[in-house]
């Protein structure tokens, strides 16, 4: 048997650990490209004390894609980094998944309702507004709702500090803000902050993640597919299939949900005006 896969850990939650030759022998990628890869931040390796790079299991799959964007689509280094979501340290649940929840609950309390009577006053179940709050994993049109009601925009409750300052310069170095999740495989980029009136984000949506209903708001939205694929339904039967550098726009007044049906993260450049999603 092979000494090349070492296990990290102990017990039955152990992860593999592989060498650099190990992820070139099982994607067939030369080890001085995985290198480059590497220095170009495309792979996110561990990196020991002693500088030697160790992999896991799903750093197969992510040169793999790299190769298939490569070597299919033809995307350049740079277009690559803007298609490839790198795949860092795993979030918190105690920090960043509760944060939308966390303020809800905050909000809730304020206002002395139990979750019966918010419930009553929003037409939501009441077990959906104890998960919302628990998990912040509700749907978009939920979520909403209940921003809505206090009053606020989706954008305001997540933004974590509406007095900050305006930033109307972004960089690949600095990036937008990253907003509090809504769930999981989705996460939103404020690409613009401070008293704007347009609402600009940056959308990456796993595969398979939708909004989970349809919701409306005030204003009007351009919405342009910087990579991957973008399925939009507005009024429950106009479907609209986009794909890379194609773009939408429409009122927001209509009712829209959306959903990437593709095998690849989606991302968006998603702009509202007024402020109201």
């Amino acid at each position: 048997m092979s000494n090349d896969v070492e296990e990290s850990g102990s017990g039955t939650g152990a992860k593999a650990v592989l060498r650099i030759s190990d992820l070139s022998r099982l994607t067939g990628i030369p080890v001085s490209t995985l290198r480059y890869w590497c220095d170009q931040n495309l792979l996110t390796p561990h990196v020991t004390t002693t500088g030697h790079r160790q992999f896991e299991q799903r750093h197969v799959a992510e040169a793999q894609n790299i190769q298939r964007l490569r070597k299919i689509q033809g995307l350049s280094i740079t277009a690559l980094r803007s298609a490839i979501v790198p795949a860092g340290p795993a979030p918190d649940p105690n920090e960043t998944s509760s944060t939308v929840g966390d303020r809800l609950r905050r909000l809730r309390q304020a206002a002395k309702l139990t979750l019966r009577e918010l419930s009553g006053r929003t037409g939501i179940d009441q077990k959906v507004l104890a998960s919302i709050e628990r998990t912040s994993l509700g749907g978009i049109p939920e979520t909403k709702a209940l921003a809505s009601y206090y009053g606020l925009t989706l954008t305001e409750l997540m933004a974590e500090d509406s007095t900050a300052g305006q930033q109307t310069v972004i960089t690949p170095k600095s990036g937008g803000l990253l907003q509090p999740t809504l769930g999981s495989g989705l996460r939103i980029e404020q690409m613009a902050s401070g008293k704007t009136m347009m609402d600009c984000q940056r959308w990456y949506i796993e595969p398979g993640i939708g909004s989970h209903g349809a919701y409306d708001h005030d204003g009007e939205e351009f919405i342009y597919v910087l990579f991957g694929q973008f399925q939009i339904t507005i009024q429950g039967d106009k479907q609209h299939n986009l794909g890379q550098g194609e773009s939408i726009y429409f009122p927001s007044t209509l009712r829209h949900a959306w959903l990437n049906p593709g095998q690849t993260t989606t991302i968006l450049l998603w702009v509202n005006t007024p402020p109201t999603f």
